[in-house]
């Protein structure tokens, strides 16, 4: 219905006869607006009153029909029977006339076969209540009007018309881990409780969830199945992971409200006193579906005046594949006041060494879930539409908290330059920094004006701080200048920031002139010495450009990862075996270089410049040291092949520091890569790591690595 007013269309379409004699009545119509929820799909109207007076003695029958301009979502028979009530006052309260309101169509209920007499006081007043609509289909912040005419040849008229019944609201608004949920490791304590898994400094996300209006969070009425519930899906979590979440949640009108401590609240399972005029209270629903509807919740506030509980019992979310649901159902509230209620997710994980986090995802929504916006015989009530929430950080006035992410990022100008066909190898650094609180998680995205997949990021998305390093190919560009956007996103409450990415590739010189090899070396220490195979190697010489160009030993053709006129950067063919040389020849647009030979080994390390970062992804120096227990990341090459045997670590004068990590480096094509732990016991200083590494033929005998520069503190 698009956001247009529902208008409530109400016709008595029968005259009311009058059995005994004829008498005017007259007939004022009113009703009380309720709010309802934008995303409810079985809102309950506000009650519609038709206050009569006449004669008195006076017998009357009809029918009464209501029309909605959205449908009509009552409970419903087989016999098209709903549940919307219709009472009459004449004077000693009201009386359910008996009398069910008929599903005619989509959008109308009927009342047939009303009657009543009116008393001496010739005053009676007709109620219509527990009347049900589609609110979804109006659209937010729309008012509910309704419409009444009489067909009443016979004495009846109205003194009104036209009146409003209810206004559309969002009734969920919600802060949470809307770009993901960092997946790191997580240790778990031996016994399940809030405050052991606050005491082992288990992982946790925290949920805040606000309503839209007061009474938004409102509990199990005699006309409803259910209080209204919230709904929290997670997706994308690693294999072996695990989720606990609290029993019960106290509110922000409880004695002590739940909290992770993260979002301006101590840190507490939560108080909860039973009172007369209600406290917010979420109880987890065990044995419900995957919509939100069914099972029961595992917790029962006690009557007013019980006693105050403090709450510390969790539970784990079942997962499968990787995702799971939980759900909150309101089983006590304040109808007056603005209510919300925070609470942590905690996360088991168990992080495999050298591996980047998962960064999973959640959604929040108001439950249980539907998509059908009819009157139905099994439909759960109350229902709503799977929208995703608001953030509720402006109506509690915290936008601007310390506790919330805020993403800064330090990025260079973003330009680069190659030749049409080469193998670009041209980096650049981008620094990702939460100059906030709490945890913000990053993703990063490239949208291409120009060509498509010239630019490689890497990591693509990650937790808090990190150096993002971002790599252009030419490979199969055509001369001319490419552009391209890099954007980081972290989310509504962090922000995103979008940089311009400029690519220039040159095409070819038309030059004709001798393929000359000067040196092979390492690529990481650029010095000569034995390569090994599947490793990177540097061929330094003149005239190595062409729009052909390859390099082969023993016929066995390299992979190339980089090229210009002077430089060749390459991967050793892993194929080489256990060849202790090979002959090396660079091709040119068909020109052939002097064959060189070159000593090959198992074992032949070096580090790369500026390949020591620390934990945080930095390049580690005096400006950005490692802290002592953390974890440094070493790229090198010439470290990893078939005959490679143990891999020691020496940083100063402690050796034989065995590596968390040593292999290849993920998406980097002979590149290798060793995570080691930073001492505890170092003082603060300038020194130096080495990197060894035996052969499985001569366990005893160590080939190292030149030393590379780390700084500690």
């Amino acid at each position: 219905m698009g956001r247009s007013p529902l208008v409530l269309c109400l016709a008595i379409c029968s005259s009311f006869t009058a059995w005994s004699q004829t008498a005017n009545l007259v007939c004022s119509t009113t009703a009380v607006p309720a709010a309802v929820h934008a995303e409810g799909l079985a809102e309950r109207m506000g009650d519609i009153v038709l206050s009569c007076s006449g004669g008195s003695g006076t017998q009357f029958t009809g029918n009464l029909t209501v029309f909605l301009s959205v449908n009509v979502t009552n409970r419903v028979s087989a016999s098209g029977s709903t549940d919307a009530q219709l009472t009459v006052d004449t004077g000693a309260g009201p009386v359910p006339t008996g009398v069910p309101g008929q599903l005619l169509s989509a959008t109308s209920v009927a009342f047939h076969g009303v009657g009543f007499t009116l008393p001496a006081s010739g005053r009676v007043d007709l109620r219509i209540g527990n009347l049900r609509g589609a609110a979804n289909q109006a659209g937010a912040d729309q008012p509910i009007q309704a419409f009444l005419s009489f067909s009443a040849p016979q004495g009846f008229s109205l003194t009104s018309s036209q009146f409003t019944v209810a206004r559309t609201t969002t009734g969920l608004l919600a802060t949470y881990a809307s770009t993901g949920i960092p997946c790191t490791g997580s240790p778990l304590p031996a016994s399940i409780s809030l405050a052991s898994l606050f005491s082992a400094g288990a992982r946790f996300v925290s949920t805040r969830v606000t309503e839209g209006f007061a009474d938004s969070f409102h509990r199990k009425t005699p006309y409803d199945d259910t209080g209204v519930r919230i709904l929290l899906r997670y997706a994308g979590l690693p294999p072996g992971a695990r989720l606990f979440v609290p029993d019960a949640v106290a509110g922000s009108s409880a004695l002590t409200p739940t909290s992770g401590g993260d979002l301006g609240l101590p840190q507490s399972g939560g108080r909860y006193a039973p009172s007369t005029a209600g406290s917010l209270l979420l109880a987890r629903v065990e044995g419900a579906g995957a919509d939100g509807a069914g099972g029961a919740p595992v917790y029962t506030p006690g009557l007013p005046g019980s006693g105050a509980v403090a709450f510390s019992s969790a539970a784990e979310v079942p997962l499968s594949n990787g995702a799971g649901f939980v759900v909150y159902e309101v089983v006590d509230a304040n109808p007056g006041v603005l209510e919300s209620a925070q609470f942590p997710t905690f996360l088991g994980i168990t992080q495999a060494a050298g591996g980047e986090a998962a960064v999973a995802t959640l959604q929040v929504s108001l439950a249980p879930v539907s998509s059908a916006p009819l009157a139905s015989a099994s439909g759960p009530v109350p229902r709503f539409v799977a929208v995703p929430p608001p953030s509720d950080c402006r109506v509690l006035a915290d936008c601007d908290a310390g506790y919330f992410p805020r993403l800064f990022v330090n990025a260079p100008p973003l330009r680069f330059q190659a030749i049409a066909g080469g193998a670009g190898w041209q980096p650049q650094y981008v620094q990702v920094r939460n100059d906030g609180g709490g945890v913000m998680s990053w993703s990063a995205s490239v949208a291409y004006q120009g060509g498509s997949n010239w630019l490689s990021v890497h990591p693509a998305s990650g937790v808090n701080n990190a150096t993002i390093r971002i790599d252009a190919f030419p490979q199969k560009l055509a001369p001319g200048t490419y552009q391209a956007s890099l954007t980081i996103d972290a989310g509504p409450l962090a922000g995103s920031r979008s940089f311009p990415v400029r690519f220039e590739v040159a095409g070819l010189p038309a030059l004709d002139p001798p393929v000359t090899v000067d040196s092979i070396t390492n690529a990481a220490s650029l010095l000569p010495g034995p390569l090994v195979p599947g490793s990177l190697a540097t061929i330094k010489g003149s005239n190595l450009r062409g729009e052909s160009v390859a390099v082969t030993f023993d016929a066995l053709a390299a992979p190339l990862l980089y090229t210009s006129a002077e430089q060749i950067n390459l991967q050793v063919p892993p194929d080489l075996g256990s060849k202790t040389e090979a002959q090396v020849v660079v091709t040119v647009d068909g020109r052939a270089s002097t064959a060189r030979t070159v000593a090959l080994a198992p074992v032949a390390p070096a580090i790369f410049s500026s390949g020591v970062l620390n934990q945080d992804y930095s390049v580690n120096g005096a400006s950005a040291p490692a802290p002592l227990g953390s974890v440094l990341q070493i790229f090198l090459t010439g470290l990893v092949s078939p005959q490679t045997g143990q891999v020691l670590v020496k940083i100063h004068d402690q050796d034989n520091l065995v590596p968390l990590y040593a292999g290849p480096a993920p998406g980097l094509p002979g590149v290798h890569q060793v995570n080691v732990a930073v001492p505890r016991d170092l003082p603060a200083m300038t020194t130096e790591v080495v990197v060894c590494a035996s052969t499985q033929a001569d366990a005893g005998k160590r080939f190292c690595t030149p030393p590379a520069r780390l700084t500690v503190r």
